[in-house]
């Protein structure tokens, strides 16, 4: 391949922890220039903290060296993993799963990281406050325009979509249909908070939340699954309950309207689902989470997207969640994302022209597509294991374990550098055909 092909102009949408990963991996790369575009006056990424195993560690290292400098500049713990069962007959019992064990995670506050991943980067290509109101393909293969909210233009070669489950590039890619381009529910809930290590220590009780030793614990209850873990440098304790229901939140979800957004509760009807945990940290979970709502608990409906047939165009891509957004419960989503922003990085570094763009995108769905689809339905599935509604399993720890135990091998195990390989052998493949 060429080593000095013509610049190629990329737009990131979408101001989060996907675009900025894939920013940080295209800055090496002389021959790409990059802007990145957040229709919001700060780039932000809403949400839980995020839990990075050492597979997901080296592929940031990967993308960019530097970016395990952030993620301690942004107060990651080091944390050992557990998981046990909260009611039943099994109350109390640990869940071995391979590979979550000691040391084996970084925790990290998830805008605190994606401040230090932008901390440094050139001004001239971050653009916030800056929505993108259409985006045309041009004549003769010249590109993409994006028009703006204030009537400005700007042309560019190749747009990475990572607006997140609710944007729109998910649309320039799939079209209208609204089964592919809207997320549908799921009939889970979650509900985050995060609160300073004393105030946590009170409820919880001190020797569950030790700085020393930090711990992410998780509770498997019936309907209801509870993971608290320790962040910014041990200071705050970041608490997730998540629920399973079978009716629908607020707002109706049909064809004719937005999926809901929010699980209301009164403070006793969050009270009663954890009537069967007596497990005394779990419940002072519960009583933390009523201190803080009084009158009317508003837990967050999960939303997920249909599978897309494709993630591509020819010079289009979507990324992360706004190509796949998928249920929580493995932390699979950023794992995939960053896996992508690995790969996407590094097709377009390959680029000899802009006539390999089609390649190089191709080349990208093929690897990464049926990695996001088998991430999707193992969150799934552990979903329904860990809120103690998987049919046939239940609250019984022998048949949990037994299902849980190698669920996260296919994100712990992957050979990062083989999918690279792939990856390139495909865009290769795809250009030699071009020429015959």
């Amino acid at each position: 391949m060429s080593s000095s092909p013509s610049t190629i102009r990329v737009a990131i949408i979408g101001g989060g922890l996907a675009g900025a990963a894939v920013l940080r991996g295209l800055l090496r790369y002389p021959h790409i220039a990059v802007d990145m575009y957040e229709p919001k006056p700060a780039f932000r990424d809403e949400g839980p903290g995020l839990a990075f195993t050492t597979t997901t560690q080296a592929m940031l290292a990967a993308i960019d060296p530097e970016l395990d400098a952030c993620l301690d500049r942004a107060g990651a713990v080091i944390t050992t993993t557990g998981t046990r069962v909260a009611t039943g007959p099994h109350a109390g019992r640990q869940i071995e799963v391979n590979g979550l064990g000691g040391r084996c995670k970084k925790n990290v506050g998830r805008q605190a990281f994606l401040t230090e991943m932008l901390h440094g980067m050139p001004p001239r290509m971050m653009h916030t406050g800056s929505k993108i109101v259409s985006v045309t393909e041009l004549a003769s293969d010249q590109g993409l325009l994006l028009v703006f909210a204030d009537g400005s233009q700007k042309k560019y070669d190749i747009v990475i979509g990572a607006d997140g489950t609710h944007g729109f590039t998910r649309r320039l890619v799939l079209g209208a249909d609204e089964s592919l381009s809207k997320p549908h529910s799921t009939g889970f809930w979650g509900l985050p908070i995060k609160v300073p290590l004393a105030r946590a220590q009170q409820a919880m009780g001190m020797q569950n939340l030790d700085p020393s030793n930090p711990h992410q614990a998780g509770w498997i209850g019936d309907g209801t699954a509870i993971i608290y873990d320790l962040i910014d440098n041990g200071s705050e304790v970041q608490i997730v309950v998540y629920g399973k229901t079978d009716d629908i939140g607020v707002g109706e979800d049909d064809e004719l309207s937005s999926p809901p957004w929010a699980k209301l509760f009164t403070p006793d009807e969050f009270q009663e689902m954890f009537a069967s945990n007596q497990i005394p940290v779990c419940q002072g979970v519960v009583d933390l989470i009523q201190s803080v709502y009084t009158v009317q608990v508003a837990a967050i409906c999960q939303l997920e997207h249909s599978p897309a047939p494709t993630f591509v165009t020819k010079n289009i891509c979507l990324i992360g969640d706004s190509a796949h957004s998928m249920l929580p419960f493995q932390g699979a989503s950023v794992c995939i994302a960053i896996e992508e922003a690995l790969i996407l990085s590094t097709l377009l570094g390959r680029l000899p022209s802009k006539a390999a763009i089609p390649a190089a995108l191709q080349a990208f769905d093929q690897v990464c597509r049926p990695r996001a689809e088998q991430a999707a339905l193992s969150s799934t599935e552990t979903g329904f294991l860990v809120t103690g509604r998987s049919p046939g399993v239940g609250l019984d720890a022998d048949l949990i374990q037994q299902h849980l135990r190698h669920k996260y091998d296919f994100l712990l195990d992957v050979d990062i550098e083989a999918q690279r390989a792939t990856a390139n052998m495909i865009m290769d493949q795809l250009l030699d055909m071009s020429e015959v």
